[in-house]
Parts: C-alpha cells; sequence; structure tokens
C-alpha cells in the first residue's frame, strides 16, 4: 500500500524526530527566550516503538527513505544502539537512512553510523565565522562542526549536504564566501529562505528569497541548472568546482505540489506538512500496544494523510500561528 493523498501525491520519505531537545540556540529556530513545551523522555517513542513504526513504513506503506531529525538527533541516550537495532531493516527493505544534525556531536560517530547504514547526512552550518557562530546558536562549537564535515567527507557517505539559512544582516554577506570554502569539497551547498516559527521574530526585513541568493552567488560563479525529478530543491552544477549548490524556497515558490514526505514528531503525532498542526492521536499509544496490529496502524497512517493541505500559507499567516516551535517538528 502506498502513502497517498486526496492530491494522488505519493509519500515514500518520512522525517522522523528523535527527540525535541537541542545542544545549540540558533536564532531562527531555537531562541533561548522560546516558551517551547518540550516532551518528557517517558512521553517520546521509545527505540523498540520506532523500530516496529519504521518496519511498518518500509514493508507496508513503500517508504524509500528515512531521515531522522531532532531537535538534535545525536544526543539522545543511547542514538547509536539505536541505529544498530534499525541496520537489519535496512539489508532487509532496502530504504535509505539519512540524519539531519548540528554536527557537533557528529564526529567521534561517523564511522558507526556509516557501519550502521546511513548513507546521508545534512549538516547545519550557518556561518565560516567562530565568532559569528557563536552569536547565532548561542555556543562554540564551530570547530567541532567543520571537523564533522571534514571527516564525513573524507569517509564518502553517499551524500554530505550542508544546509545555511540565510537571513539578512545576518550571514547573508558570506554566500560567496561558502562556496569559496568549499569548492573542492564533493558536497552539496544547500542555501534556505528563512521561514516563520515560534519564537523566531521573523519579518520580511530579514528574508531573503532564492533568487536574491542565487544572483549574489553568480556574481562569482557559474551555476548550471540540472534536470529536477520534482524535488523540493533546485539544484545547479557549480562550473569548475566539486560542489553543487541547492537552494530551498519555502517561502517564495513553494514546492507543495511534489510533496512526498510525512513527518512525524518525536512523540509519535503526525504532521502532514512541516506547517501543519500535529494529529491529535499519538502513534506511541498505537505502536506500543502489541493488540493492535500492524496493518490497523499502517491504515491509521495513511488515513491520516489525506488532510493534508494542497498547499501551506503564505507567510504572514505562518507567521501568525504559535503551534510551530521547529524543535518538535525536525525540519
Amino acid at each position: 500500500m502506498k502513502l497517498i493523498d486526496n492530491f494522488n501525491r505519493i509519500h515514500d520519505y518520512v522525517r522522523i524526530s528523535l527527540i525535541d531537545k537541542c545542544n545549540l540556540n540558533c536564532i531562527y529556530c531555537n531562541p533561548s527566550n522560546t516558551l517551547a513545551k518540550f516532551e518528557s523522555n517517558k512521553s517520546i517513542l521509545s527505540y523498540e516503538e520506532l523500530f516496529r513504526l519504521i518496519k511498518i513504513l518500509v514493508r507496508d506503506l513503500e517508504v524509500k527513505k528515512i531521515r531522522f531529525t531532532g531537535g538534535e538527533p545525536l544526543i539522545r541516550k543511547d542514538v547509536m544502539k539505536f541505529f544498530e537495532m534499525i541496520y537489519p531493516l535496512k539489508n532487509k527493505y532496502d530504504f535509505e537512512i539519512g540524519i539531519t544534525t548540528n554536527g557537533t556531536n557528529l564526529l567521534d560517530k561517523l564511522e558507526s553510523l556509516q557501519s550502521s547504514g546511513v548513507d546521508r547526512l545534512n549538516i547545519s552550518l550557518d556561518t565560516l565565522s567562530k565568532s559569528k557562530f557563536i552569536a547565532i546558536t548561542g555556543k562554540d562549537l564551530f570547530d567541532e562542526t567543520i571537523s564533522a564535515i571534514n571527516k564525513a567527507v573524507q569517509l564518502g557517505f553517499k551524500s554530505v549536504k550542508i544546509n545555511m539559512v540565510v537571513i539578512r544582516n545576518v550571514n547573508d554577506d558570506e554566500l560567496i564566501n561558502f562556496l569559496d570554502y568549499f569548492k573542492s569539497y564533493p558536497v552539496t551547498l544547500r542555501f534556505i529562505e528563512y521561514m516563520p516559527f515560534t519564537g523566531n521574530q521573523w519579518d520580511d526585513s530579514k528574508f531573503l528569497d532564492w533568487n536574491e541568493i542565487k544572483s549574489e552567488i553568480e556574481r562569482k560563479y557559474l551555476l548550471t541548472e540540472m534536470q529536477s525529478d520534482g524535488k523540493i530543491s533546485k539544484d545547479y552544477f557549480v562550473e569548475n568546482t566539486k560542489l553543487k549548490v541547492g537552494f530551498i524556497s519555502s517561502i517564495s515558490d513553494h514546492f507543495c505540489d511534489s510533496c512526498n514526505r510525512l513527518r512525524i514528531t518525536a512523540a509519535g503525532q503526525i504532521k502532514n506538512c512541516l506547517f501543519s498542526n500535529p494529529s491529535n492521536v499519538s502513534l506511541k499509544t498505537l505502536l506500543a500496544d502489541e493488540t493492535i496490529s500492524d496493518e490497523i496502524i499502517a491504515g491509521f497512517i495513511q488515513n491520516s494523510l489525506q488532510t493534508k493541505w494542497q498547499k501551506h500559507p503564505n507567510a504572514h499567516e505562518l507567521a501568525a500561528l504559535n503551534q510551530n516551535n521547529m524543535m518538535s517538528i525536525g525540519g
């Protein structure tokens, strides 16, 4: 059974938040003044419940890719044992495993993650300045992040992407610097439009759309568009480098028509859209009950998808929402 919504969009990509806490306080996601409500450790999906969920997704619902997010997924206790636990599922059902991480706890885990079947790494890095890194994240962990990126590239993961959220008058002066720094790296730099979330004081004055970002880069680098397969990112080769760049235009040019992803919060609630309310019923209640069949749970997930929006509201409407704390969503 495929996961198909009312607009005939097939969902074969699921993002699962392992934890709704983070060790950083990034200004666009988890500013220190936010009033975010975090789940207790007992409220989030256990590793056993996650294992059952993943098995249902890849065996019964034809999901081809699962990405683990947070908060910061790699700060969860015994997280490496979890990746070892799901490795047999990957071997049996042949799906891709990705992680989105801030990279600060990644360096010493890279070999183990690779041997546990992790294919793809998305690493957040919003600046190449150590002082600015501290200003954006609230922590002095720039060196740890850069070291993790270097080692991930050396180990040869299937994909390493570096995610930069671009904010006017914060880091928009570093766009070309990023390409200069990484031009010999076989990675993808992804420039992400600043999105409205609870507590991040989003407004138009801080926003750059993807065309502005691209134009600034083209002052120095020649970009050649890559063939699109309906993905969320507008991707380009960067001539005379090993780089690719991608632009995530969630606000200025949404890609809702081709959305193929479903999100599950750390507490097991389904989010059909990055910006929508989570489901009222948690999958945790179902997954913890052995008398409830996998078939029933698969049907519940399929039915939940039928309320998905055709497209998300505009930026100013999103900015007015209060339930969209990035920490519990997982990006």
